[in-house]
């Protein structure tokens, strides 16, 4: 049986970890809506989020730290290394916030493969988001696994969109500013799923 992290003794802190992460994904879904439909408000609902994920890892820290005891199924190590990985991603997210600005302000359009090719990558993000969820309750080791093995192929699949994309700017199929913006979001991806596949291997089971 997959046990949980949730032990009666930890019951904050798990639920604390798991909002968390639940603050992170929502402020990444809502940046992503923010660029997808050129909405500004959405965009202000994201940096919002992003202040309370900011608050919620300095809270977590410190219910950590103020403990009496270590957690039982999950050392205070892991839980500080995980809720500064999600702080991490709401860095690159509000990198992600700055670039869609940019976009929406200077009227920059993208193709319509550039969309796709963002949206492909943005909903591995997600899927790997809601995956910590599911870590932070059980600790799955096949999870694990999945969220590491489903990052790298997806950081190699960035890594194509972006040489196809430097060639098609190369031939004068992409303009300059779009290209700049395009590739500063991949970027800010591309990091995210760094920080995630971080986040799996915090739960990996050490020999």
């Amino acid at each position: 049986m997959v046990k949980s992290i949730c032990s009666h003794d930890f019951d904050d802190i798990c639920r604390a970890l798991d909002q968390l992460s639940h603050d992170t994904e929502k402020m990444a879904g809502k940046a992503f809506e923010g660029l997808l439909k050129h909405n500004r408000k959405t965009l202000e609902e994201a940096d919002r989020l992003g202040e309370k994920v900011e608050q919620e890892s300095k809270q977590l820290t410190q219910m950590v730290i103020s403990a009496k005891e270590e957690p039982k199924l999950l050392s205070s190590t892991t839980i500080v290394e995980v809720s500064n990985e999600l702080q991490k991603i709401r860095y690159s997210v509000d990198k992600m916030i700055g670039s869609i600005r940019s976009k929406i302000d200077e009227g920059v359009l993208f193709s319509d493969k550039a969309v796709s090719e963002l949206k492909d990558i943005f909903a591995t993000v997600l899927d790997g988001l809601r995956n910590i969820h599911d870590l932070i309750l059980t600790k799955n080791p096949v999870l694990v696994n999945h969220i590491v093995q489903k990052s790298e192929l997806y950081d190699e699949v960035a890594r194509k969109y972006a040489e196809e994309h430097q060639d098609r700017l190369i031939k004068g199929i992409c303009l300059p500013k779009s290209s700049l913006i395009y590739l500063l979001i991949l970027e800010s991806l591309k990091d995210i799923l760094w920080y995630i596949k971080s986040i799996a291997l915090a739960f990996k089971e050490k020999d």
